[in-house]
């Protein structure tokens, strides 16, 4: 069915890797043969159907292997693309329900310990054991320890742990719909560990993490050791929340119950932002969606920004009103010397905290550059919550002054 892969498993039928890679096989129940020789399970006689199944609402026919959601996985991690865009599309449909959960965790793979030792051998990788292996390393890589960043809202039971793989799940699925280079499970596992260890990125790392939006214009004065920047900003202006002063009805309320996760941490506070920018203001006018998010300060002070777009920069008072049951203030950030150090990951509270603590560092040793006396750390997130946390840009930044 498939001659080159089909070619290879043949060459490596001879001598002991034959010998060891026919007594892996022989443990594969049959459908696991199917799979690890490239046969689509409705060509394979035994398993086949007499007449088209469906899985999630899709036919037999529009992918390869799609009898139940755990085979479309299958299809999917072998470097199916066009399988990740069906399942993505079919879950945005569904989003928000049981069903949604339902099929995500059947998509899931089984607890990594419960997989045998022999999907670990590099001979095995045709395997859907050893697919589903990457798939819970992949995971690992991909799912927060907590889902919030709240130590007093803090739910590590099993039901949160796997509601939190079954959000990364749907992240994975999208990226490998999105990547037109997707070629399986293995190369992108192989990608994410390289990018995960990578620490600070490189100014040509960051832009390539950075969304098409519009960003605070900035020239970088110096860069340092350990991948720091000196940037002078120019003058642009924010919307931004304070977690007390968050209305718990009235617009606020109704911005953040429209999200898909309006339980998570800090979701108010971008609802009733998301909702300011695309028009719930006096003026109802919508706007174009910025980037980065901008958050400093820690549990019911924490204060998060959107940045406003560039036609609100200059003039006083032209950016619309928020209103009046919102606690969504407009104000201007004068242009400003900030250095700077960015990221991959998630940017939790954890993140922030070891990357402050290394800037301050940092900058203590410098000698043409110091922190201003009291700044804060403002965390800077660029991208949208479907991005793989090793695709990811963040960066925590302090106002400098030249030393004297």
């Amino acid at each position: 069915r498939s001659p080159p892969q089909t070619a290879e498993i043949f060459n490596m039928l001879s001598g002991v890797k034959g010998a060891v890679l026919l007594l892996v096989t022989s443990c594969l129940n049959i459908r696991e043969v199917a799979s690890f020789v490239g046969v689509p399970v409705k060509s394979c006689p035994v398993l086949a159907t007499s007449s088209p199944t469906t899985c999630c609402g899709m036919a037999s026919s529009d992918v390869d292997v799609v009898q139940t959601p755990s085979m479309l996985m299958d299809d999917i991690l072998k470097g199916n693309s066009t399988a990740a865009t069906a399942a993505v599309d079919m879950l945005t449909e569904v989003r928000g329900t049981d069903k949604m959960e339902q099929y995500l965790g059947e998509m899931l793979p089984p607890e990594k310990n419960s997989l045998p030792l022999w999907a670990r051998m590099p001979l095995t990788r045709y395997s859907r054991r050893a697919r589903q292996l990457r798939l819970s390393k992949m995971l690992e890589l991909s799912t927060p320890a907590t889902s919030s960043d709240d130590e007093s809202d803090v739910k590590d039971d099993e039901e949160s742990k796997k509601g939190r793989a079954r959000r990364s799940l749907f992240i994975l699925l999208r990226s490998m719909a999105d990547s037109p280079d997707f070629k399986g499970v293995s190369s992108m596992l192989a990608m994410a560990k390289k990018d995960a260890k990578d620490g600070n990125l490189s100014p040509e790392e960051m832009l390539k993490r950075t969304p098409d939006l519009e960003t605070p214009n900035y020239e970088v004065l110096a860069s340092k050791k350990g991948g720091l920047e000196v940037r002078r900003y120019e003058k642009f202006s924010i919307c931004s929340v304070t977690m007390n002063e968050l209305k718990k009805s009235g617009s606020d309320k109704e911005s953040a119950s429209k999200l898909s996760n309006p339980q998570l941490s800090g979701a108010t506070g971008f609802g009733a932002l998301a909702g300011y920018l695309f028009g719930k203001n006096e003026e109802q006018t919508a706007m174009k969606m910025t980037t980065p998010v901008f958050s400093e300060g820690e549990g019911s002070s924490r204060k998060m920004s959107f940045v406003l777009p560039s036609d609100y920069w200059e003039e006083e008072g032209k950016a619309p009103k928020p209103l009046s049951d919102s606690s969504v203030t407009v104000s201007s950030v004068d242009g400003c010397e900030r250095a700077v150090l960015a990221f991959a990951g998630f940017g939790r509270k954890a993140d922030k905290e070891n990357q402050s603590n290394k800037l301050r560092e940092i900058l203590e040793s410098d000698k043409e550059w110091r922190a201003v006396e009291d700044a804060t750390v403002l965390l800077a997130q660029y991208n949208d919550p479907f991005t793989p946390p090793w695709k990811r840009r963040n960066e925590v930044s302090l106002s400098v002054e030249p030393r004297q």
